[in-house]
């Protein structure tokens, strides 16, 4: 269109405005005010190629939710719940109907004549002993309602006959009679409507409320095997069972709880130690080894055995090829530290060479194996000089044995103590182990001699732990005391049943709420809710108690919310009104805390997220974002992160906020967050690092669909962002090319597919004046998807004064075609003199993933006159 028109010397001059590109969106200050590029408002768009604003791909499902227990039962009514002393819910009556009633007097039993329903649907098996309740039965008499013991059960074809006795009676007559909601008139009135349902008499058995049975899933996590290269899960905890899905190749496991343990409302997961931890608060927490053939299991809980000295006795200790090993169990684990207290128990005794004070890492555990049969067995000459001077060498044979040089062993079936009892292998062969051993003897084999791996633990031993070394054959006669790593603070105690954890340089650091008492699986609510205590260094087992060295309060009332473990050695404790950070953990005894701001705090745990040297959360405020600008300075922006779509951030339902989750993954920011009231998660906000804009917020067309957590998991083409909901539904976001979420909502049902519904309304177009203009055409040029066919409506609202009004679908640009593959069309329509001070364009997808490159309008200003307008 050419700038100005060629007739009339008066003639208004021809305005444009528009955008050549889309880099995010901002709903906090008025359209008329955004800069070029920026959308008042976007709806499932991506912007990130060419400055190109394009509708999502679709959400495709990868798993659909899985439903927990053999047996769905209906809902009882009110008068069927059954509460405990303390008013909570505990069992319910399962009722079935009772067709005929009666009462022997002399003998104070009733009969009851109960309906037979088809297998199953009575949901129990009438048995004697049974305690049942009895509803609705009139008596002229005694009542016969009540909670009562069974006495018989005789099976009939159609009905059972019950019978229970009474502690006494009189006689009495008995009916079942059917009330009806409606009162019927013989003289004519219309039937008149009661309160309350139909009913008749019923007996019920009282079965307890298995919150296992419930379907739901609470928690979930990102799993991988380092041992192998198709090992991407996903693991979902529900309330009885676990189930792991793995991404590459489609498998699922079921991973059970042990004994009757379960899980419920606020359980969280990890995976770290090459371990998955579920944690709930107050109970004792769950590990998985990582082993399908196993369950998961209890941590320890209960009173800690605090360090003790490990004594070993001539023949408990050996060095083999600068590798100490202890033969006997002590309660270590691999990475356990132990400290050298003497090179030996008495002065007279034998040293170890080690020196007093010495630390050393236990880099193995031994745990007794199967035994091994001795079919041959030599004892050497006395060996004069090198490492076992004056020592013996015994070699035994057996077959096919699976010792190596080093491990503790015992040997039993010589009834001679020279040989029998504590060794250690230092030599092997194919068929043959050799130790030795401080006397000679001449072995004779009886058929019942046996080698067998010994509990121990080895570690391994570097110049500086030595103190003038000796021969190996000597540290068999040694008697060195060892002693397991002493707390810094006020003794060890197990994992106290945390609500959450976070793994920081090797350690699980999480919330000090509870006290473990000296009985399993037992804890006492602590009155602090700001301190927070750390394991020993890969132990998930035990925590050492520092006094008020972790405990954050900003000298108001305060408490934790979430943990990050941020770089260089240092964790970030995010409490709901302050955030501090703590610095090398490595040796918790000397590591120091700080705060760094008491003007903001947390609001919902899973919102943090690490982007380079930045920590993003959502707080009261909105998303915030702690920036690491040097070694020793970590400051907080002045400004939200989220300021540009405060009027969003408004939206989000402030009683549920908490449940709010987020993860960073293709240079994007995910906001989990529950809307306009919503009690569950129900749209995405998301923030391209690229534009450092805000880009969308991503919905999908069914209420029903939540999101309760976000994983970024698989690898290759499998990785991506994971969206689990309460059910169990796992759903990949951003993959399917089609423009249509496919999603399931409920157990049992069907997948459902919906299109993608997006949406973007332009800045508010004013050709840089405050006048008011007559809005002629607009020029949009758009691009179809390469795979799919695409289709658009144009819509436009002008400001004062105000007016909506459509401007087509791109198929009726286009001979009322929708636009095909890969193909670009460029729309030019009018818009008819319209009046207005500024003028905005809203476009929504109807098919397809269109490509909006970008939009411009014509127009001229309004009222211009030689005289006035008046």
């Amino acid at each position: 269109m050419p700038r100005y028109r060629t007739y009339g010397a008066l003639d208004d001059r021809v305005v444009r405005d528009g955008d050549i590109g889309f880099i995010g969106f901002n709903n906090r200050i008025r359209p008329d005010q955004l800069g070029q590029g920026v959308l008042s408002d976007s709806q499932n768009l991506r912007l990130d190629l060419n400055g190109e604003a394009q509708v999502r791909k679709g959400i495709e499902l990868i798993e659909a939710p899985f439903a927990i227990g053999d047996a769905v039962l209906r809902l009882p009514s009110a008068d069927e719940i059954i509460s405990d002393d303390t008013g909570n819910p505990t069992q319910t009556i399962l009722p079935s109907t009772i067709k005929s009633a009666s009462l022997n007097a002399g003998t104070n039993v009733v009969t009851l004549v109960v309906e037979s329903l088809d297998a199953g649907r009575d949901g129990h098996d009438w048995a004697v002993s049974d305690v049942v309740v009895v509803n609705g039965v009139v008596s002229t008499a005694t009542d016969v309602n009540g909670t009562h013991t069974i006495a018989s059960v005789t099976d009939g074809t159609d009905v059972v006959t019950i019978t229970y006795t009474l502690s006494s009676s009189v006689a009495s007559t008995l009916t079942v009679p059917f009330t009806l909601q409606f009162i019927l008139d013989d003289g004519g009135t219309e039937p008149t409507l009661s309160d309350g349902f139909s009913q008749q008499a019923t007996i019920g058995y009282e079965m307890a409320i298995d919150e296992s049975q419930v379907t739901q899933v609470y928690a979930s996590t990102s799993y991988s095997d380092p041992n192998s290269q198709d090992s991407q899960y996903i693991i979902l905890a529900a309330n009885n069972s676990a189930v792991a899905k793995n991404l590459e190749t489609g498998v699922t496991h079921t991973i059970n709880y042990t004994g009757t343990e379960s899980v419920g409302n606020g359980a969280t997961m990890l995976h770290a130690f090459n371990k998955v931890f579920i944690f709930r608060e107050g109970s004792t927490a769950l590990f998985w080894d990582g082993d399908f053939n196993n369950d998961f299991e209890l941590v320890a809980s209960g009173e800690y055995e605090q360090p003790v000295q490990i004594v070993c006795e001539s023949g408990d200790f050996a060095i083999t090829e600068n590798r100490g090993v202890v033969h006997q169990p002590d309660g270590v684990s691999v990475g356990s530290v132990i400290e050298l207290l003497s090179a030996k128990t008495d002065p007279s005794d034998q040293t170890s060479g080690l020196k007093a004070g010495a630390k050393f890492d236990v880099a193995k555990i031994f745990t007794p194996g199967s035994s091994f049969s001795i079919t041959a067995a030599s004892v050497g000459a006395q060996i004069s000089g090198g490492e076992y001077d004056s020592l013996y060498k015994a070699t035994l044979t057996i077959a096919s044995h699976t010792f190596s040089v080093g491990d503790p062993v015992d040997i039993a079936g010589f009834s001679d103590s020279k040989l029998d009892g504590a060794r250690f292998v230092a030599e092997k062969t194919a068929s043959s182990i050799s130790v030795y051993i401080p006397q000679s003897l001449a072995p004779s084999i009886s058929g019942d001699e046996t080698a067998t791996l010994a509990n121990g633990f080895e570690f391994y031993i570097n110049s500086d732990g030595y103190d003038g070394r000796v021969t190996d054959g000597l540290t068999l006669l040694s008697t060195p005391i060892f002693t397991r790593e002493v707390s810094v603070g006020l003794g060890f105690t197990h994992m106290p049943a945390p609500p959450y954890a976070a793994y920081h340089q090797r350690r699980l650091v999480m919330p000090f709420k509870y006290t473990v008492n000296n009985a399993s699986n037992s804890y006492t609510l602590r009155a602090s809710s700001d301190e927070i205590i750390a394991s020993d260094i890969l132990d998930s087992d035990t925590y050492d108690q520092i006094y008020a060295q972790y405990r954050f309060n900003a000298g108001t009332s305060d408490f934790n919310v979430g943990l990050h473990s941020f770089s260089n050695d240092t964790l970030i404790v995010f409490n709901r009104n302050s955030i501090h950070e703590v610095r090398g953990m490595t040796d918790i005894k000397n590591s120091t805390s700080r705060l760094i701001t008491d003007e903001v705090g947390l609001v919902a745990r899973r919102s943090v997220v690490q982007v380079g040297s930045s920590v993003i959360f959502l707080s009261d405020n909105g998303v915030y974002n702690l920036q690491f600008l040097d070694e020793y300075n970590l400051r907080g922006g002045e400004v939200p992160m989220s300021e540009p779509i405060s009027a969003t951030i408004q939206r989000i339902n402030q009683n549920h906020w908490d449940k709010s989750v987020a993860v960073y993954f293709d240079n994007r920011y995910y906001l989990s967050v529950p809307l306009d009231g919503a009690n569950k998660n129900n749209a995405i906000l998301i923030y391209s690092f690229l534009n450092n804009q805000w880009e969308s917020i991503d919905t999908v067309n069914n209420t029903d669909w939540d999101v309760s957590n976000l994983l970024i998991a698989g690898s290759g083409d499998a990785r991506g962002v994971y969206a689990i909901n309460e059910l169990g539904g796992i759903h990949r976001l951003d993959y399917r090319s089609d423009g249509q979420d496919r999603v399931i909502t409920s157990v049992g049902g069907g997948d459902l597919t919906y299109n993608v519904r997006a949406s973007m309304t332009t800045r508010q177009y004013t050709m840089g004046t405050m006048g008011r203009k007559k809005w002629q055409e607009f020029d949009i040029h758009i691009q179809s998807d390469t795979y799919y066919r695409s289709d658009l409506t144009i819509g436009c609202e002008t400001e004062n004064p105000d007016a909506v009004f459509t401007l087509g679908t791109l198929s009726s640009y286009n001979n009322e075609e929708t636009l095909a593959e890969n193909e670009d069309i460029s729309i030019r329509g009018r818009i008819g003199n319209q009046r207005g001070y500024g003028l905005q364009f809203t476009i929504n997808n109807t098919s397809g993933r269109p490509r909006i490159r970008n939009i411009e309008t014509y127009g001229s200003a309004a009222f211009r006159s030689t005289l006035t307008a008046d």
